[in-house]
């Protein structure tokens, strides 16, 4: 599933950064309203989310009446979310009556916003969304695309290194380097504290050995911290931004189910901020 911001906060974007990317859900962002068709377009979303910058709904009912005429049915079908500050009641019920289904609170918090979203997707496409997580892949024979990767066997606390060749938010896939015993790795073995630098931010995760030849190995990332979610969240946002939407609608392992919130349509509580 792909889905696509509107917002020139960065808050706001990363905070949908760090919901939606552990969801599998793709994220894209634009900037400005008159590239957002265009981006839509692009990556195949079939999520809009509109952040009503200033309260000038005026320019959002004006973006969202050309998204409803336009000829592609990619643009017409994608699911409206507004972001929005204090609730304003005329504009929720003229929002709705041009197609918006759904409201979010701007200082919504993280876990409310990924569930909303697909819960969202779900009500107005009849089904869930499908879930994958976005795999950014590296030329280890470049020496510009090399990340180096560490840790330790359990099994006998050999050292092992190696190149990444691919990562996404599931996990790891690792061209191993130098020599180690080969039983030094087995599938199904947990490691402890693997070692590796994205964007100049360290990052210890442990992993599961999902797969292992001699010199090739993939990991399932497992106990993930904050932190590290929310580096390799970013990172993966990043990468995706500027690749085409074709590499970035083939991606790889699945989300691991979540039990999504029950909010409900229509326009959002006065009280509590939430559809």
């Amino acid at each position: 599933m792909n889905a696509c911001i509107y917002t020139q906060s960065n808050w706001v974007r990363n905070n949908y950064v760090n919901s939606l990317i552990p969801r599998g859900i793709s994220l894209y962002h634009v900037e400005h309203g008159e590239t957002l068709i265009d981006k839509i377009l692009s990556t195949k979303s079939e999520i809009a989310i509109l952040d009503v910058i200033q309260e000038d709904y005026d320019s959002i009912f004006e973006l969202i009446r050309q998204m409803k005429s336009h000829e592609s049915e990619i643009v017409k079908g994608a699911s409206i979310i507004l972001i929005i500050g204090a609730v304003d009641k005329p504009h929720v019920t003229s929002a709705i009556q041009l197609g918006v289904k759904g409201f979010i609170k701007s200082n919504a918090e993280e876990d409310f916003v990924g569930n909303y979203v697909i819960e969202i997707y779900k009500k107005d496409k009849g089904a869930p969304p499908e879930r994958k997580f976005v795999r950014v892949s590296f030329d280890t024979s470049n020496p510009n695309e090399r990340i180096g990767i560490k840790f330790r066997s359990p099994i006998n606390s050999q050292l092992i290194m190696g190149l990444i060749k691919d990562i996404s938010f599931g996990g790891v896939a690792v061209e191993l380097v130098g020599t180690f015993p080969k039983e030094s790795l087995t599938a199904g073995l947990a490691v402890k504290n693997m070692q590796f630098i994205l964007d100049g931010k360290d990052v210890y995760v442990d992993g599961i050995v999902v797969a292992y030849q001699r010199m090739f190995c993939a990991f399932r990332f497992v106990n993930m911290s904050e932190t590290v979610s929310e580096i390799i969240s970013a990172y993966i946002f990043q990468r995706i931004s500027t690749i085409t939407s074709e590499t970035a609608s083939a991606p790889e392992t699945p989300a691991a189910p979540q039990e999504p919130k029950e909010p409900e349509t229509g326009a959002p509580d006065e009280d509590s901020g939430k559809q």
